[in-house]
């Protein structure tokens, strides 16, 4: 892999780092103390304080975190803030390893500490790319204004190895999982509106011939299986494959809402164009010399050894033969520097959702709304990437399974009965004005696109049904003192 036929990729590689950061703690700012903070749905501090307890000097190492330091809701807000500036720093090009060093401990801290809220593949996927991300500048303070510096072969290798893994990973999984759908060319069908967070672009695709479903899994399969092996054969190949593989995450974005998902794999996938691709004169935002780092050689060789593991360990799901070095795997997971991965594995085939009532007797009830997610049926799918809204997420999978194993709902049904503003904050309409009522219960509703003429004369994009009471009705008195 000749060096000076890819200068331009080291640029497009931190500029995307740093985008992606920024983009992620920004993300988090405004729901951030309704999710971890004193009066949010699973605190930090509370989850702190109990492992403190239990885990002793050890908790360092399986929680690395800068929360347990200081984790009050001031700390929580400050850490999103202070993560932006890093990383708008780094996209300026100044102290970009110290930059990006200070981004990745400040989000593994969220992660670490953020239970289910932060458990998604592309929160593992900022960090396994961050990890790289400390490589590729020196460790100074110097200031190289909207700069990068061209990139050693090896940090580049194990990029283009990151990006294999992810999308071979999440194509080859469709099959080791034996969903039917995968092989027999219908989940498309189901795709566009089982989705956790559907737009309307989705809504309009749902309603194609079957021709354009059976195509568009088709070109999906074709650009996670066959498309990554030509990511490691340098020259027009490389375009193609590039094409490709951007052409799908286009798709992806115009189709539904994965937060900041797509701009990772963009600039993962930018890092295999060579440079005799541009046509603008982009090297000359870049540091003229490439630097080296010999200590760090060994580090990111265990990263290339974990993700070898991960992609045979993945298409190979059934079998023992690498068994044995699980347990190595578990020692580095904590810092999540090398990830399995696996999108869509199995698709859901029906959408159940889960609607919050609120009633003062006991026989009137009024729905509460949320801010994406469907509830009300003339509310219009949203567009809301690359924002993630974590609850809203979060509940399509909680939908998905009985309320005793999301528990996690007690403490929501908990914050809205002792009015809690951080949790009213990341809730969408409240018919009682922020007051508390004397009952809650949660419902599961079946919900479907409605067809285009209750659309049009109803501006109704979504029928439902109720399917069942998903939750006991709890009462104010039982919580609050």
């Amino acid at each position: 892999m000749p060096q000076a036929d890819y200068q331009v990729a080291s640029w497009f590689l931190s500029k995307s780092l740093a985008l992606s950061y920024f983009l992620a703690f920004l993300s988090l700012l405004p729901q951030a103390l309704g999710l971890f903070g004193s009066q949010g749905l699973l605190s930090i501090d509370h989850l702190l304080n109990i492992l403190d307890k239990e885990l002793g000097a050890e908790r360092f190492y399986h929680l690395p975190s800068v929360f347990w330091f200081f984790s009050g809701d001031s700390a929580i807000r400050g850490l999103c803030f202070l993560g932006m500036i890093a990383s708008t720093l780094a996209f300026i090009g100044f102290s970009q390893s110290w930059m990006f060093l200070f981004c990745w401990l400040f989000y593994l801290s969220f992660v670490s500490c953020g239970q289910i809220f932060l458990g998604y593949q592309w929160d593992s996927l900022l960090l396994e790319f961050g990890f790289i991300g400390l490589f590729m500048a020196p460790w100074n303070w110097e200031w190289i204004p909207m700069g990068a510096h061209v990139l050693n072969p090896l940090i580049l290798g194990c990029c283009w190895l990151l990006l294999f893994k992810l999308m071979f990973s999440s194509g080859i999984v469709k099959f080791t999982h034996k969903d039917p759908s995968w092989k027999n060319l219908t989940a498309m069908n189901y795709h566009y509106w089982t989705q956790p967070l559907p737009n309307p672009v989705a809504y309009f695709l749902h309603k194609s011939p079957e021709w354009v479903h059976k195509f568009s899994q088709l070109l999906l399969l074709f650009i996670e299986l066959i498309v990554p092996f030509f990511i490691f054969f340098p020259g027009q190949i490389q375009v193609i494959a590039a094409a490709l593989l951007i052409l799908l995450q286009v798709l992806i974005f115009l189709t539904g809402n994965f937060a900041f998902f797509n701009i990772i794999t963009v600039g993962l996938t930018f890092s295999i164009v060579p440079d005799n691709f541009w046509l603008l004169p982009m090297k000359s935002y870049l540091a003229p010399e490439m630097f080296s780092q010999e200590f760090s050689f060994g580090l990111l060789l265990v990263l290339t050894c974990a993700n070898l593991f991960w992609l045979f360990k993945t298409t190979f799901e059934k079998s023992k033969v690498l068994d044995f070095l699980l347990p190595s795997m578990r020692v580095i997971y904590p810092f999540r520097i090398s990830n399995p991965y696996g999108l869509f594995a199995v698709m859901t085939k029906h959408r159940p959702e889960i609607i919050m009532e609120g009633s003062n007797d006991g026989q009137n009830w009024m729905e509460y709304g949320f801010r994406y997610k469907p509830s009300l049926l003339t509310k219009s799918p949203p567009v809301v990437a690359p924002h993630q809204p974590r609850l809203d997420w979060q509940l399509w999978f909680a939908s998905l399974e009985r309320f005793e194993e999301n528990l996690w709902l007690q403490n929501l049904i908990v914050r809205v009965f002792a009015e809690s503003r951080d949790v009213q904050s990341i809730l969408g309409e409240d018919p009682f004005g922020g007051k508390s009522p004397k009952y809650l219960r949660l419902l599961r509703y079946e919900y479907t696109f409605s067809d285009f003429k209750t659309l049009r004369e109803k501006k109704q994009w979504w029928d439902r049904r109720l399917i069942e009471y998903y939750s006991p009705i709890f009462e104010r008195d039982d919580f609050i003192e």
